[in-house]
């Protein structure tokens, strides 16, 4: 099977999204998104990738919190955990020099490029994108919560929009960039 790269990062969450919007309990889907975390994340957790590792933290954390210590007032609130959690550990990864897209990318490209300015800046380009997305989800999903005239039916479909955007963005980003690179342009990122 080939690797799935970044985008298999997001699968836990996808899951969890999934199973919740067709009415499985949340500790249920927790747990669900914490064991695809184990069951196709071990490579990406013995390489120690942030993203698999914090969701791993973040779904197994939640269903421990919710499914067996049996916390129910923070069920109506795991999605905003599951975004804060995302865009600050996104975030986190930009301010400690590690943008979390450059472990996946680094598989992808020649270890000459590494060190490379602009492979490093695209890196950061697309971490802050995936930043702003996590972010973005963060502030629906806390609307959902605290504005009950706003419905959760527009909400909702808007979070998983905006991840649909992040995931068409990291495929076609990289291709675009190598592209102008090749054309000689040099404003790439």
């Amino acid at each position: 099977m080939k690797n799935p790269g970044i985008l298999g990062g997001f699968v836990p969450l996808i899951v969890y999204g999934i199973l919740t919007g067709i009415s499985i309990p949340v500790p249920a889907a927790l747990g669900a998104a914490a064991a695809l975390t184990v069951l196709f994340g071990i490579p990406d957790l013995r390489k120690g990738r942030i993203l698999t590792w914090a969701n791993l933290l973040l779904f197994g954390g939640l269903f421990l919190a919710a499914g067996v210590f049996g916390m129910t007032g923070l069920v109506p609130w795991t999605g905003v955990v599951i975004y804060t959690a995302l865009a600050a550990v996104t975030f986190g990864s930009l301010l400690a020099g590690i943008p979390f897209t450059l472990q996946y990318a680094r598989e992808m490209v020649d270890r000459t490029l590494w060190k490379n300015p602009v492979f490093l800046r695209v890196n950061v380009f697309m971490t802050a994108v995936w930043g702003g997305i996590f972010a973005v989800n963060l502030l629906l999903t806390f609307i959902t919560l605290v504005a009950p005239h706003v419905p959760g039916w527009t909400t909702g479909p808007l979070t998983y929009l905006v991840l649909i955007a992040g995931i068409v963005f990291t495929i076609w980003y990289p291709g675009h960039v190598r592209k102008r690179a090749q054309s000689g342009d040099r404003n790439t990122g």
